[in-house]
């Protein structure tokens, strides 16, 4: 039989109220609510903001959820973890003034921010897994010790990835720093001489220190974590991969990485996807990023591939076209969907529920 994934509709630039009340009515249906008890933590994981002004998802939506965890008598708390590269989120107290500056508030949300994997992105517990690519995941410490999961995840394409859905948005985003240098390795950029104006951009990005440019960027591969950041801010072409062989295992070890993440709240975890504004990039970059397809909507369940699947398959039967194939072509996105099912994480096979707001 196959998973239930919940649908409501929306339209581009729906209003905040609208997105509200439909993020209340899709968590009900789907029955979001049984993951709450009186007196436990529930972690409500989201990206909380590059840059004022780019992509994340409004607080008064994720208010919606809190609301909903408090009224059942839990202690909710937003979440995110340190990111490997340079910038506001590499370490907590930065994000937590960024995530301020973003109007993720107790007293606008009505809930916390905690930074799982702590000050700098060290605090984790190894989890064991039986994987093709990790026997075991350093997971952040926090996200272990909560007692239930909501994952918010705004969807948007991904050049390693392709897609980026609640699979990456659980994997990157809950795994300790040690974890996020595994996923990446692998992936190997290289610099196209010919191309290269030696501007410097790739460098000061890079979060491993691993470029020098004199006449032209160089590349330490002794130093190089593979994470694509030079590849995403080369405005020249200069920055090239082996896409065959990197986003495959990506996307493996991104399943690993996300099953080894939520494996002790067997039922305790429910999955919100939010396919609207689907920018070519995630919102890492924190840049204001034109839409590449319409607006689809909010989609729910128990079920992080079916979730990620189905998101996909609405996206392209909606716009007539796969638009993650179209921009990240190279990349095999559906990968880390197979390898969910193998090691069991989940299912790709889904019934859709459409609920009328």
């Amino acid at each position: 039989m196959s998973n239930k994934v919940y649908f409501v509709a929306t339209g581009n630039d729906e209003p905040i109220g609208s997105l509200q009340r439909k993020t209340h009515l899709i968590f009900e249906q789907c029955g979001g609510d049984k993951v709450f008890t009186e007196g436990t933590m529930a972690a409500i994981k989201l990206h909380l903001g590059e840059k004022p002004r780019t992509q994340y998802l409004d607080p008064a939506v994720v208010k919606a959820v809190v609301d909903r965890a408090r009224q059942a008598g839990a202690k909710p708390f937003l979440t995110d973890t340190c990111t490997l590269y340079n910038g506001r989120r590499s370490n907590a107290v930065d994000y937590l003034n960024a995530a301020a500056e973003h109007g993720f508030t107790l007293e606008a949300v009505g809930a916390p921010v905690i930074i799982a994997d702590g000050l700098l992105g060290a605090s984790q517990v190894m989890v064991p897994i039986d994987g093709k690519h990790f026997k075991e995941v350093p997971v952040a410490l926090d996200a272990v010790h909560a007692d239930s999961l909501v994952v918010m995840t705004h969807v948007t394409g991904h050049l390693l990835a392709g897609f980026g859905g609640t699979i990456k948005n659980v994997s990157m985003g809950l795994c300790g720093r040690a974890a996020k240098l595994a996923m990446h390795s692998g992936s190997r950029p290289r610099i196209d001489k010919a191309k290269c104006n030696a501007c410097g951009r790739c460098a000061r990005w890079c979060p491993a220190g691993a470029i020098h440019v004199a006449s032209t960027a160089e590349i330490d591969y002794v130093k190089c974590i593979g994470c694509g950041e030079c590849y995403a801010v080369c405005r020249s072409d200069a920055v090239l991969f082996n896409w065959d062989a990197s986003s495959d295992s990506f996307g493996e070890k991104m399943a690993e990485a996300c099953l080894a993440a939520v494996k002790d709240k067997p039922g305790r975890v429910v999955y919100l996807n939010y396919a609207i504004k689907v920018t070519e990039h995630c919102d890492c970059f924190g840049v204001v990023a034109p839409r590449i397809v319409d607006d689809l909507g909010i989609l729910a369940g128990f079920d992080p591939v079916a979730v990620d699947k189905a998101t996909a398959d609405l996206l392209a039967r909606r716009n007539g076209k796969d638009i993650f194939d179209e921009v990240w072509g190279k990349c095999h996105y559906r990968r880390q969907l197979e390898h969910g099912q193998a090691i069991g994480l989940g299912r790709m096979a889904y019934q859709i529920v459409e609920l009328k707001a």
